[in-house]
């Protein structure tokens, strides 16, 4: 890293120079070496998730994406397989391009998800230490300086979520997938992709139908037809054909019920009700296809599914029937017709009977709460919220803002602030938005639970360039404290710090202290001088002095919370050793190396012993003090 990056606040450490660490909010993330070399891909880096088994016909499709050399848009209906063509043809490209990699694309947070975890992929080391932000520059740097590699964007929606990506993309290939067929132009080659042939489709029915042993596939033709030679509707049924021992004109007397072909969606539909008609008679199949229709589509992990000894047995059988199909990893996948099709009510068919497509919408509320990691500044879970925000972004998409019940606010205030700290503000202010909406619908707008959201949004505002808003919604928050818990609650108390960080925020560093000053005087009034809370306001304080230039009073202020933090907690507490850090850190900043220097080697041997070598404090230290001693090193 370079430059210098200052912080103050509650329990902040600022990272500066070439110590190779940054600071989040109150946490430090040392970064390896790894961070600051050159990106290098592994070998046969290779990401492609959808395997279709059952693969027939498209032969001219598969040669012209084998020949074309700008981007090719395989356009189509929902369920003609622009997935398993795109599939099929990437596993062909991994002996000759590296990496191979897949992208779910409905969204541009998607989108920046894929190239993150790309990074990631190339360098493990960093899943845990950069944040998503930084993961996706550095793949996008590396993809514009690389070539020979390819790179699938599935199930584009909007054509401006890809064009930075595009724009960037150096030499490789880039294959997308989508449902829209127009507004591409300029942007690569449209494949528009036809339902099957008919004798394609009746293929593709005898390969599914008889995979298991030989099945009576007489009628197979009338029954893809009725279907619309729709491949996810023909590799249902024959799923179903091929398990039960089903000849297809038998099949089709059950199908019959619902008449004609109807649409994509509408052959879909059929197949599922025929399919989950015999598998609920003894499995929650029909109600576990219903949860899993709220997430996104691909690799629902474990965490979402329910607890429950059936669960795996019931997805046994989804998957035998071409319903879901699962991963080594525990995790599951559903095509995304299918996905909507469960979502649907629809009051004549009993597996999507509306009360039951809402009690589904109301488990995956609650599987989201249970599953998110509450902690979101802790390095440590970020690579369990990468594997979740796909599926929390999905289930805004689907379910409207008036439908959040209470268990969803907690998760759209972590993942709120998951999404800041990985430098995606925009995303993390809508999230909280929404958050404010059901909180403020459910309780009222002075609730302790909109108040809290309205906190977290006064730092989100300022980096999207909406300072003018942050000191309104601090005040909003404090007026609101007040009139809930009074004056000298410490709920107001907090609150008026978070004012004082919104004038600091929009750049009023002398209002901002002044404000501070005054919470600290109350601070000292209500809970004494040397209350723990008031020792870390004190802190921030510090901060907001050194912000403002005044060097001396942040000097004179740390000292005074660190030297009552270190009698109160103790040399070993964490609270007492950021004040130490910060204290060093002012001091070398002041041009008080000598001291500086002392307090760095006296702090190095007690975070080692309190916090062990590798916590990434012990390494701030002494990343700090090697730095110290290197710019006190004679010019050669």
């Amino acid at each position: 890293m370079s430059g210098d990056v200052s912080a103050s606040g509650e329990r902040s450490v600022a990272a500066g120079g070439n110590i190779g660490w940054v600071h989040t909010g109150d946490r430090v993330t040392v970064l390896p070496a790894e961070a600051t070399r050159p990106v290098r891909c592994p070998d046969g880096l290779v990401n492609v998730p959808r395997r279709s088994a059952h693969f027939v016909g498209r032969t001219a499709e598969l040669d012209l994406l084998e020949g074309a050399e700008e981007p090719v848009v395989v356009c189509g209906l929902g369920g003609v397989g622009k997935s398993s063509l795109v599939a099929r043809w990437a596993l062909r490209q991994t002996a000759a391009r590296n990496p191979v990699w897949w992208i779910t694309a409905e969204s541009r947070a998607d989108v920046d998800a894929g190239l993150a975890g790309l990074a990631a992929a190339m360098q493990p080391e960093l899943i845990d230490v950069l944040p998503q932000e930084a993961l996706r520059e550095r793949a996008l740097q590396w993809l514009s300086t690389h070539d020979g590699w390819l790179l699938v964007l599935d199930n584009v929606t909007d054509p401006a979520d890809v064009e930075g990506l595009l724009a960037r993309a150096g030499q490789g290939r880039v294959v997308l997938t989508s449902r829209t067929t127009d507004a591409w132009y300029g942007i690569g080659r449209v494949l528009t992709l036809p339902v099957l042939a008919p004798d394609e489709a009746v293929e593709l029915f005898g390969r599914v139908a008889t995979h298991g042993g030989p099945r009576d596939t007489t009628g197979a033709d009338r029954l893809c037809e009725t279907l619309g030679q729709l491949p996810l509707a023909v590799e249902i049924a024959a799923a179903y054909c091929g398990r039960t021992a089903t000849p297809p004109l038998a099949y089709l007397a059950e199908l019959g019920r619902g008449g004609g072909r109807g649409n994509a969606e509408e052959a879909v539909a059929r197949t599922l009700r025929v399919t989950l008609d015999r598998l609920d008679a003894d499995l929650a199949a029909g109600g576990l296809l219903r949860l899993l229709a709220w997430f996104a589509p691909d690799r629902i992990p474990a965490l979402l599914l329910p607890p429950m000894p059936g669960t795996r047995e019931a997805l046994g059988e989804l998957a035998a029937h071409s319903m879901v199909t699962l991963h080594e990893d525990g995790s599951v996948s559903v095509h995304r017709l299918v996905q909507a099709v469960a979502r649907r009510p629809d009051p004549e068919d009993p597996h999507r009977e509306p009360g039951l497509v809402a009690q589904a919408r109301l488990l995956a509320e609650t599987a989201l709460s249970y599953a998110v990691p509450q902690e979101s500044e802790e390095p440590a879970h970020w690579e369990t919220w990468r594997g979740l925000l796909p599926h929390v972004e999905a289930y805004l998409r689907h379910a409207g803002p008036e439908e959040d019940g209470e268990a969803l606010l907690g998760t759209l205030v972590a993942a709120g602030a998951y999404l800041a700290l990985n430098g995606l503000p925009e995303p993390a202010l809508a999230v909280y938005e929404r958050a404010l909406t059901g909180a403020e619908r459910l309780f009222g707008p002075d609730h302790p639970m909109a108040l809290a959201v309205r906190g977290e949004m006064i730092g989100v505002l300022a980096s999207v360039g909406r300072e003018a808003e942050v000191v309104g919604m601090a005040a909003e928050v404090v007026r609101g404290t007040t009139r809930a818990f009074g004056a000298d609650a410490l709920a107001t108390l907090l609150a008026r710090r978070a004012l004082a960080r919104a004038h600091r925020l929009a750049g009023l560093f002398e209002e901002a202290v002044t404000l501070h000053q005054g919470v600290v005087a109350d601070l000292i009034r209500v809970r004494g001088e040397v209350d723990r809370e008031t020792l870390l306001a004190l802190g921030e304080l510090s901060g907001m002095y050194e912000a403002a230039g005044w060097t001396a009073e942040a000097l004179m202020t740390c000292g005074y919370a660190m030297g009552n933090l270190w009698v109160q907690l103790g040399e070993d507490a964490l609270d007492t050793l950021i004040a130490r850090i910060n204290l060093a850190r002012i001091r070398a900043r002041a041009g008080l190396t000598d001291q500086a220097r002392a307090d760095y080697q006296d702090l190095l041997p007690v975070c080692v012993r309190a916090l062990g070598e590798d916590h990434p404090y012990t390494r701030v230290v002494a990343d700090a003090l090697a730095e110290l001693d290197v710019k006190e090193q004679p010019a050669p």
